[in-house]
Order: C-alpha cells, then structure tokens, then sequence
C-alpha cells in the first residue's frame, strides 16, 4: 500500500469513527436494548478482524436493518397527527433509507483486481524509469478502490446497524419517538455525507493517478 492509499485510510477511518460516535451517543439516549443478531453480527464481526466483510453489494446490508423503520411506520402517523403535518412513510423514511442500496461492490472490487492486473502487466513491458513511474502510480489507484469500497461498505454496515437497532414493540411515546427520529435521521445523514466524502477523494485521486480516463471508459454506456 503506498503512502496516499494509507493517508485514505487513515482519513476514512477518522470520518467513521465520528459517525460512529454520533451515533452510539445518540442510541444510548433513546434507550434502545436490541442488539445485533444473526447477518449483522457476523458482518461486525468479519469487519472487526479483515476490516472488510466482502459483501457483494450494499443491498443485502441494508435490508437486515430494515426492520427498524417499522417502528416509524408504526407511529409516524400518530406523530403527524399530534403534531398536526403530514406523513409520507416512503418518502419521509423509506426512501432514505434505501440511498445507499445497489452500490456494486463485488465489481468494484473486480476492477481493482483487473486494474492492478494490467498494470503488473504494464510494468513488466516498460523499462523506461519513467513510464515504470506512471504505470506504478496507476497502480496504486488498485489500493484506493479497495480502501474506497471497504470503506462504503462500513458506512452502509453503520447506517444498517443503528436502525436495525430502534426496532421493538414500544408503545407511542413523543419523546421516544423523537429520540428515535434523531438516530435515524443521523444515520442517514452520516451515510449520505461519508459516501460523498469517498467518492470526492477517489476522484481526486482518480485526477492526480490520470485513471480517470480508464474508469470513464470502464463505466461508459
């Protein structure tokens, strides 16, 4: 892993664990007693030990925490109707929610693979001191994708993990349900605001490596 591939990590590391924070702070006020269980305990605990749990899309993340946005459709409309406004359950929850849904990581992490082939390949072929020079920093644009996609794939796992966490058969309770609302809204937040954040760094870096023109090619239509 080269230097920039390693400052990558060590700043989405840092974001995350803010995220983190927030959030665990902000669970420990609603007073919410789930725990992780079954899909998403073993995700934490694969992230834990490999710092990457492999999966194949973001999907699959999100919908083992679905089931804590049952509790807004639940007593969202009683919220609404006390508060006198209106509510929308797709589009006030459901909807941001599913932001994050469909990221391809297994192709992303494919063409970090197909990349770093090609420029094993590309070396092998240069003896130029320089071109050796480009194609290495191409290469490390491989590390990038990786820590990129590894690090998406803790953002989703974050957002799924606090809402999995406000499911429960709880009564209507306004403060409960406002404490409630604030994880959740946090978590969304956080996810939308760190995948922008990786994605902005990876073009950054696509720009500096002069990879852009091969992803660009890569995802043409």
């Amino acid at each position: 892993m080269d230097d920039a591939s390693l400052r990558l990590r060590v700043a989405f590391d840092e974001r995350i664990g803010d995220s983190r924070a927030e959030l665990a702070d902000l669970l420990a006020r609603c007073g919410t007693t789930g725990g992780r269980t079954g899909y998403l305990a073993e995700l934490a605990a694969r992230l834990e030990v490999f710092g990457s749990a492999g999966e194949p899309s973001s999907t699959p993340i999100l919908e083992a925490g679905a089931v804590g946005l049952e509790f807004f459709r639940r007593h969202g409309p009683e919220h609404a109707r006390r508060h006198r406004c209106e509510f929308d359950f797709d589009t006030e929850i459901s909807a941001r929610y599913d932001t994050q849904r469909d990221i391809p990581l297994a192709e992303l992490r494919a063409d970090a693979e197909s990349l770093e082939s090609l420029c094993s390949d590309m070396l092998d072929a240069r003896q130029d001191p320089w071109q050796r020079a480009v194609w290495q920093r191409v290469g490390g644009f491989a590390d990038t994708l990786r820590i990129a996609c590894d690090a998406v794939e803790r953002i989703v796992f974050d957002k799924a993990d606090a809402v999995h966490r406000l499911a429960g058969e709880a009564d209507y309770d306004e403060s409960g349900y406002e404490a409630r609302l604030a994880v959740f809204d946090a978590a969304c937040r956080h996810a939308d605001a760190d995948v922008a954040d990786v994605l902005r760094r990876l073009g950054d870096e696509l720009t500096a490596t002069g990879t852009r023109d091969l992803a660009e090619n890569r995802y043409a239509t």
